[in-house]
């Protein structure tokens, strides 16, 4: 098996230096030298380390589409691909491949450390293994394909990604789906369906900014969300409380939610709990949000969610087809 490993940059290869840690340039040398003193590797590994690398802290939509152009051109040398990326925004960029190699037919793992590979206690090999040993178990199997974040024994769906943990080894959730494997001293596999559907690689071009989160917190104001709805925008997640509550007693804050829809801005409504689903108008502080034009995101993290409309506004679709896409 031919596996590509792509160095995006983040923790797993960063290294001291005045300001701090810092991406290491020769990253990929010394992960090659690891993997070639494995004496149970048989494949054939190509690791590609990006001249401009991301602390992901610094991502954006355009290296999304930056690191998906870089495996659409390798799809047909490489049996198996896997990006090493910085933990911060590691659950966007997997959702972001998600929706750009929809139903792929061979494996993209995501995945990286929260530990240096410098460092004694690292996790970073074992995370590259495991990666490994995921390319291995979904090449067998064609109907497991697609993009996954693997991440301290757990392989989760690109788009059910969340950051969960500062400081855990586990540093990675799935809220509201099965993992779809668990790596012990074998695999655990989660049962899924097994109809393989045709892959469809989309690659729009990425617009920065185009879409803003929203907070719901204790004395919301329309002057908060004011700047952040500004004309450029197209799309907002909104992070609510509980099953999709927000405000419903001010009418400022709701006319400015129904005259942002108006204008074609796709809102969605996301819970700020760390799991459940948005249940649409079941209390009266949600039913005034539809009112305004607000669509629910269901079970959806809030970067699945950002990183959806970010997607189909950057394939321009319009406010309909987005609405239509998350119902």
């Amino acid at each position: 098996m031919k596996i590509y490993i792509a160095y995006t940059g983040g923790t797993i290869g960063m290294v001291p230096s005045e300001q701090g840690l810092t991406p290491d340039a020769a990253f990929a040398d010394h992960l090659a030298q690891h993997l070639n003193a494995s004496d149970e590797l048989t494949h054939d590994f190509v690791i590609a380390s990006y001249l401009s690398l991301i602390d992901s802290s610094n991502a954006t939509p355009k290296d999304w589409q930056t690191i998906a152009r870089d495996i659409e051109s390798r799809w047909q040398d490489f049996d198996a691909f896997i990006v090493l990326h910085g933990t911060d925004t590691m659950a966007y960029t997997a959702s972001a491949l998600s929706c750009m190699f929809e139903n792929g037919d061979k494996p993209i793992i995501v995945t990286g450390s929260q530990v240096p590979m410098y460092k004694v206690r690292t996790d970073a090999m074992i995370n590259v293994m495991g990666a490994i040993s995921a390319c291995e178990a979904l090449n067998c199997v064609k109907h497991h394909n697609g993009v996954f974040l693997f991440f301290a024994g757990r392989l989760i769906e690109g788009d059910r990604a969340h950051k969960a943990h500062t400081s855990d080894w586990q540093a990675f959730s799935s809220p509201n789906c099965p993992e779809r494997g668990v790596l012990g001293i074998d695999w655990r596999w989660a049962v899924t369906d097994s109809t393989q559907k045709s892959m469809n690689v989309r690659i729009p071009e990425m617009e920065e900014g185009a879409v803003t989160i929203l907070p719901v917190f204790p004395g919301v104001q329309a002057s908060h969300w004011l700047g952040l709805l500004s004309e450029n925008v197209k799309g907002a997640v909104l992070l609510s409380y509980g099953a999709g509550n927000a405000p419903d007693k001010d009418p400022a804050l709701l006319a400015l939610l129904k005259a942002a829809t108006d204008r074609g801005v796709v809102i969605v409504n996301v819970s700020q709990c760390g799991a459940g689903s948005v249940a649409a108008g079941a209390y009266a502080a949600g039913s005034a949000l539809v009112k305004a034009g607000v669509i629910s995101g269901k079970d959806m993290t809030y970067e699945a969610a950002f990183v959806k409309l970010s997607f189909l506004i950057g394939l321009g679709s319009s406010s309909e087809e987005i609405k239509n896409c998350f119902s």
